[in-house]
């Protein structure tokens, strides 16, 4: 039985939340009950199969939700906090850390289960195959893309500064519901979303055709590449406070040469700049808390000082923190 997302976006998740319905700008709000505090989502629709929400909210109890999508689609998020978990037949449990979120749904059921560990904290895009369709025939690509594509996207690919600053940009757009902008930008971020995606695929397969054609380049061996597995989720769990190069040498039971070589290998960066790269993710996220000044978030993220900070920033996001900030209306 289809679940209706197609039509009504997040309206059964929200039935399920007993929540109220009230009209936002170009948009719709749904809150909790007032048990669960200041709680709520809001959906934006604005083409027929193309959904956009924003989501702030804390459960007292978990909530599992059973999707039956008849028309296949593509669903990212973008998590700055949750307890939350996708269960597809098949596959491997997913638990959604920090970052950017890909599922590919190909009309199979699947599950989500909204735990009560942390309040849910994301900003998410779904659109259907007929409305990827109709917009890649409107603004066509280079080369053709299909939806079945996506369902070969590594995390890598779309966990990205560029595609969090997109997310970030839409969240403060879906929570301005005084000047809401009109539908043509919502249609015009998922070509952006879709284009960079694509961008960084095509980047990784030069990539990947350079380690193939160097002969020096050692190879990873699959064990190899599951400590490094091991290493990465380990740094995502707190990338604030992330483990020593001994608690990591530890855990891939491998040197720190061999570490250091076999981690920018598979992921085509250090595991310092990593760390720097998610430290920066999490700091955009902060720009949107009013009660934080940028001295306050570069200490957080482990600068010295708001100017050292500052030139770290605009040399991944291209803009100033301060920037930011005024194009959010802070």
């Amino acid at each position: 039985m289809d679940t209706n997302e197609y039509l009504t976006g997040n309206a059964g998740l929200a039935g399920q939340l007993s929540c109220s319905t009230r009209d936002f700008g170009n948009g719709v709000l749904y809150g909790l009950p007032p048990r669960n505090g200041n709680s709520w989502l809001v959906d934006i629709h604005p083409a027929t199969g193309l959904f956009f929400t924003d989501v702030y909210f804390t459960l007292l109890e978990p909530v599992v939700r059973e999707y039956q999508m008849e028309q296949p689609g593509l669903w990212l998020w973008s998590v700055a906090r949750g307890d939350i978990t996708i269960v597809e037949n098949g596959k491997k449990t997913r638990k959604l850390e920090p970052g950017i979120h890909a599922l590919v749904n190909q009309g199979k059921p699947f599950k989500i289960i909204y735990g009560t560990d942390q309040p849910m904290w994301y900003t998410s895009m779904l659109v259907f195959r007929d409305c990827l369709d109709r917009y890649l025939k409107a603004h066509p690509l280079e080369s053709p893309f299909y939806l079945a594509e996506a369902a070969c996207w590594k995390p890598f690919q779309y966990n990205t500064p560029d595609v969090v600053m997109v997310f970030e940009q839409l969240k403060y757009a879906i929570r301005n519901g005084d000047a809401p902008p009109p539908f043509m930008y919502y249609e015009s971020k998922l070509g952006e979303l879709l284009s960079l995606i694509v961008r960084n695929m095509q980047y990784q397969d030069l990539w990947e055709d350079y380690l193939k054609k160097n002969r020096n380049q050692k190879h990873l061996t699959y064990q190899n590449r599951k400590y490094i597995w091991k290493v990465k989720e380990e740094l995502d769990k707190n990338i604030l406070q992330p483990p020593s190069m001994e608690q990591l040498i530890v855990l891939a039971e491998m040197g720190a040469t061999k570490l250091r070589q076999s981690f920018k290998l598979w992921y085509g960066i250090t595991i310092a700049e990593y760390i720097r790269q998610e430290k920066l993710k999490h700091a955009l996220r902060l720009l949107s808390v009013d009660d934080l000044s940028i001295s306050n978030i570069a200490a957080t993220v482990g600068y010295e000082s708001a100017s050292k900070f500052a030139l770290a920033f605009k040399k991944v996001y291209h803009v100033t923190p301060s920037e930011v900030r005024k194009s959010f209306l802070i």
